[in-house]
């Protein structure tokens, strides 16, 4: 057996930035990642696939670094693209770097740090598993590189009081950045919705992993908020692209288009059952459970056409939440009682809703293990949910 492949370190699915985008500046962005596996190559993949303009890109570096993104001594090695120091990413385009020699242990810290000079970025997302920093002018090269704060800041603090769910700081440009492993390790992707993405279950879940198989697994978390199966953002949601492509077209984009993956959580559907007739998207847009079934298979059988395996959780309750009626809850359970039935399509199963369900009461998941907005799991949901897991699926 080949032991020797790319492996994403750390990646993300792109939707449109919206109000949390960056206006056009010369900006350094340097993201901080604790790697789960070790690599002895390094190449970076930028998406422009949300832009609204070209971005000019004027360098970019990779660099062993500290937590807090310090770099000791002259560590820089600088990244081109088609043997280009600077570039310009069009819209909907995507790059990925020439490899360059990168010798990094798991457990340890690296950056990689890119000056753009031009354009606004409004693709990427929200993600709280790696360390964003930026800084006005060009700290590629800087060995210390202080975070600026800017006034957009508030938009996201607002957004947060107001909808009653955290938004991390969002991460523009990057879409992956892979590693050249020797040592067998593989990809765990998880594709899923804003559950996924905010990190509360998925976090300690990738710590988990890495203390049962240290070197072994990276988690790649390619959730999007509100994402959906069977629909693409609404048109009407004000927030136009936030909620991105329905999971079943950025299969590819997301997951396919990488090698290295040996599983995917398909942990995906809720909005599907709980989002029309709600701001976010028209009542017409109502699905048939058997659809959301169906559309999960497909996604389990294009995997397993390219020998990754599939493992599912279900859908969590939601009775607690705003806009919950019984009728969307009998969706729910419907489909949850399709997977239970048929876990055997599957390369692993998963009973998230038995995880989080009130005892008392199955229309609702635990009260303590929400968010303000009673239908996000917070830090002690996330935490109950991820240790529920049956980290034996991964042996």
């Amino acid at each position: 057996m080949n032991k020797e492949s790319w492996v994403q370190a750390w990646g993300q699915s792109h939707s449109a930035l919206s109000f949390f985008y960056y206006p056009s500046c010369q900006k350094t962005y340097r993201l901080i990642v604790n790697t789960a596996v070790s690599g002895e190559k390094l190449r970076v993949s930028f998406s422009n696939a949300y832009g609204k303009n070209d971005v000019e890109i004027g360098a970019v570096t990779a660099a062993p670094c500290t937590s807090y993104g310090s770099v000791t001594g002259k560590n820089f090695t600088e990244l081109t693209f088609n043997g280009k120091i600077s570039f310009t990413l069009r819209k909907n385009e995507r790059l990925t770097s020439d490899p360059i020699d990168f010798s990094i242990s798991d457990g340890e810290y690296f950056c990689i740090s890119v000056y753009v000079t031009k354009g606004d970025l409004t693709s990427g997302n929200l993600m709280s598993n790696a360390e964003l920093i930026t800084a006005k002018g060009n700290r590629t090269r800087d060995a210390y590189c202080a975070n600026e704060s800017r006034p957009r800041d508030t938009v996201r603090s607002g957004a947060s009081k107001l909808l009653g769910m955290p938004f991390p700081k969002p991460i523009p440009l990057f879409d992956s950045i892979e590693l050249f492993n020797t040592e067998g390790a593989k990809a765990i992707v998880v594709l899923g919705d804003s559950i996924s993405q905010q990190g509360y279950w998925t976090n300690p879940f990738e710590k988990r992993l890495r203390e049962a198989f240290p070197g072994k697994y990276s988690l790649i978390n390619k959730s999007v908020m509100g994402n959906r199966l069977l629909y693409d953002c609404s048109p009407l949601f004000p927030a136009k692209g936030l909620f991105g492509r329905r999971a079943i077209q950025r299969l590819h984009s997301d997951i396919l288009n990488y090698d290295g993956t040996e599983y995917v959580i398909i942990c995906i559907g809720i909005n599907d059952v709980f989002q029309h007739g709600t701001i976010n998207a028209p009542a017409f847009e109502k699905p048939d459970p058997d659809d959301v079934f169906k559309a999960i298979c497909d996604i389990a059988e294009q995997l397993h056409a390219h020998s990754i395996k599939a493992a599912v959780f279900n859908l969590i309750a939601f009775g607690a939440a705003p806009d919950a009626t019984k009728e969307k809850d009998e969706m729910r359970r419907k489909v949850n009682n399709l997977l239970a039935e048929n876990a055997d399509l599957f390369d692993g199963f998963f009973d998230f809703n038995s995880a989080g369900v009130d005892p008392d009461n199955d229309y609702f998941t635990r009260i303590d293990y929400l968010g303000p907005d009673k239908l996000h799991p917070n830090p002690m949901g996330g935490e109950a949910f991820a240790n529920a897991i049956d980290i034996d699926l991964f042996k």
